[in-house]
């Protein structure tokens, strides 16, 4: 009886001194527009997630050889601009993990047309329950 009730408090003991884990990950969801004054079915623009937080970013058939390339947030700060002279196709790697949770925006110009490539990223906190004998 006496080394049941032991056993009892200590698992009770165990119990009511868990740690908690944390863990980050950061979830990118995207969507597409292309806006432009001439309305184009498909876009020229894809961003490919190729690790967590590291992108991809490829535009193919450029209508000139000099394009603009940004990156804005919510509030429209521009967070990276570059203007490229492309011959055939822009390729370009981004790590994105220094950003904070919100959206952004990944946005080429060419000539008088506009793509863009918005994503929001949401820091998303999983607990994780661990005894410590």
């Amino acid at each position: 009886m006496k080394t049941k009730n032991i056993l009892t408090l200590a698992a009770l003991m165990s119990a009511l001194t868990t740690g908690l884990a944390l863990e980050a990950t950061a979830q990118v969801s995207s969507e597409t527009s292309a806006e432009s004054p001439v309305a184009k079915a498909t876009s020229d623009l894809h961003v490919l997630q190729m690790k967590p937080m590291q992108f991809r970013v490829s535009y193919t058939n450029p209508k000139t050889n000099r394009l603009s390339v940004r990156i804005v947030d919510a509030e429209q700060r521009v967070l990276f601009s570059e203007n490229k002279n492309v011959s055939t196709n822009y390729l370009k790697y981004f790590d994105l993990s220094p950003l904070l949770d919100g959206t952004y925006t990944f946005e080429i110009t060419d000539g008088n047309e506009k793509y863009s490539q918005s994503f929001d990223i949401m820091t998303q906190t999983r607990r994780i329950v661990a005894a410590k004998n």
